[in-house]
């Protein structure tokens, strides 16, 4: 945060956990690097909006990569509390690595969605018509938001990282105080090249850009992959299909199984589990007080 400012900025760094992530699937290099990307700005989002709650990023298309998805979780506002991210892709087996982003996703649709704990879940939608996926966020600001933002986005083999700025809708009086501020921080941040973001601390990379400047530095927070799959959301969607459904499936085969494509976890019930899972349904619907 920026002292007599409107503007605030995240700095993020995705190491070990984009890379477990990432080794679950045999994505094609770009789709890898985009669904890396696309993680940093779940992120940064989110830390942005001070979310408690979820933040996904979408891109759907009619190209070779039909959807791609990131998502971060924040359970509260404790700074030891981790961003949960998870995300996954859909895509052809081979991608040309030359391909643009308009290229691989064809017509395609960025989406970003707001669903916090409390409060009115929010969605917006631009077209992906820019070269990179920074250059789409920062679009998605201008046009829903009316914004200006700045992102910086770097996936190597060495990380990944990023940076962002956004201007806050004005608290000052002076609107012509507020663009000069804007334009200085932003032609500063313009000069942070990749390198520097991928491989200088964050403390070093305020320190370069704005150490003429007052800013506030908040505490760090750790990013941990991490899937919100489990037995019992399972359970609980096998006991939405109705036990009609449930007997049609199991007379055809031993078990259900619920496949995670976000982890590759494997969630198998035979008929013994789905008939316990129905019969304690039934004993607590009876045991619910009605409603009249």
């Amino acid at each position: 945060m920026f002292a007599n400012m409107d503007i605030r900025g995240v700095h993020l760094r995705l190491d070990q956990g984009v890379k477990t992530l990432l080794d679950q699937h045999d994505y094609p290099a770009p789709v890898a690097s985009l669904l890396t990307e696309m993680l940093i700005v779940a992120c940064l989002l989110s830390a942005n909006l001070k979310l408690q709650g979820r933040l996904s990023v979408q891109i759907r298309g009619a190209g070779p990569l039909q959807w791609v998805m990131a998502e971060c979780r924040q359970l509260s506002d404790d700074p030891e509390q981790p961003f949960r991210v998870k995300g996954m892709a859909k895509c052809d087996d081979q991608i040309d690595p030359q391909m643009s982003l308009a290229d691989m996703v064809a017509d395609g649709r960025l989406i970003i969605t707001i669903e916090p704990d409390k409060g009115q879940r929010y969605q917006g939608i631009v077209m992906v018509d820019k070269n990179t996926l920074a250059e789409c966020v920062e679009s998605y600001f201008y046009q829903s938001e009316q914004l200006p933002t700045h992102i910086q986005l770097v996936s190597s083999d060495q990380g990944a990282s990023g940076f962002m700025l956004q201007r806050l809708p004005q608290a000052m009086a002076d609107e012509h105080q507020s663009d000069l501020d804007w334009e200085l921080v932003h032609a500063l941040a313009a000069t942070l090249t990749h390198d520097e973001l991928i491989q200088l601390p964050a403390e070093q990379v305020l320190h370069r850009l704005f150490h003429e400047q007052q800013v506030t530095v908040f505490e760090p927070r750790p990013v941990l992959q991490e899937c919100d799959c489990s037995r019992e959301r399972c359970g609980a969607a096998i006991i939405g299909l109705g036990k009609d459904s449930v007997d049609e499936i199991l007379a055809e085969q031993d078990a259900i199984v619920i496949d995670c494509h976000f982890c590759n976890n494997h969630y198998s019930f035979d008929s013994v589990d789905c008939h316990m899972l129905l019969e304690h349904d039934v004993i607590a619907a009876k045991n619910s007080p009605a409603l009249h």
